[in-house]
């Protein structure tokens, strides 16, 4: 067998060095979720919920609504952690059979995750502004649609087209995880300027969108490089996943210093 060339190299090691700092900031967010919600469920107190702000919290007398925000908030740690176990390549060769069926309960909770999340914004009331609430809508839609494709695609058994929509989809369910991290790199440049993010202004309406289009768009760029002859590209691409690695590896510890750990 041929040895991969220095440039395809570089392009997977940067493609293996986002992953693993991704693996490290989700991990952290499962946590927080699984400790935090799953703590207040656990011990019957719902309302400590609201020791962390949320634009809509758990509101005594409205058992539906506090039934969608907290199962919205304990499947997205669910779908984050069935999402990382789709990706780990030994896991998919070693247990095939439960990737199939891992991957059905990622998409099936994508779903479910994207369908409550659109309920909480536009029936419960769960809105930050326009901008914020298009942007949001508009990664749900685009989930969904990425979502349905994957599935159609691996029932088609084409694997190849199935492999790009499902790490559209799962890129596009992090939407929020990515937005954490936006927020906190925005914050470390901004703060030192004496500059607070306005959750209605424009920086934040900016980072929000970013935090779903910017990860696709440079999905979009690694494909194009796996497909391309010239060396150029895959070095380039390796170095920007480089660069998005060490971002990635910065958000998640500024989030996790300063928004997770605080409430827990």
């Amino acid at each position: 067998m041929q040895s991969p060339r220095a440039p395809d190299r570089l392009l997977s090691r940067g493609a293996t060095a986002w992953f693993a700092t991704a693996l490290l900031g989700q991990a952290a967010f499962i946590a927080f979720i699984a400790v935090f919600f799953g703590g207040a469920i656990a011990s019957g107190n719902l309302a400590a919920v609201n020791a962390k702000p949320h634009i809509t919290g758990y509101a005594p007398g409205d058992p539906l609504g506090n039934l969608q925000f907290l199962g919205h908030a304990l499947l997205g740690g669910l779908v984050t952690l069935a999402g990382l176990w789709q990706l780990v390549p030994a896991l998919r060769r070693r247990w095939p059979a439960v990737h199939r069926w891992n991957g059905r309960l990622f998409l099936t909770i994508a779903l479910v995750v994207t369908l409550t999340g659109f309920s909480l914004v536009w029936l419960r009331g769960s809105r930050l502004g326009i901008g914020s609430d298009v942007s949001i809508s508009l990664n749900g839609a685009l989930i969904v649609g990425f979502a349905l494709l994957a599935w159609r695609s691996a029932r088609q058994r084409d694997f190849a087209t199935h492999r790009r929509h499902a790490l559209r989809a799962w890129l596009l369910v992090n939407g929020v995880w990515f937005l954490r991290i936006g927020i906190m790199l925005a914050g470390l440049v901004l703060a030192p300027m004496g500059i607070a993010i306005d959750y209605q202004g424009a920086t934040f309406i900016g980072v929000s969108v970013a935090s779903w289009l910017l990860p696709v768009l440079v999905l979009e760029l690694y494909f194009r490089a796996e497909r391309s002859h010239r060396a150029w590209r895959q070095v380039a691409m390796g170095g920007l996943l480089g660069v998005f690695a060490l971002l990635t590896l910065a958000g998640s510890a500024a989030a996790a210093a300063f928004m997770w750990w605080p409430v827990l």
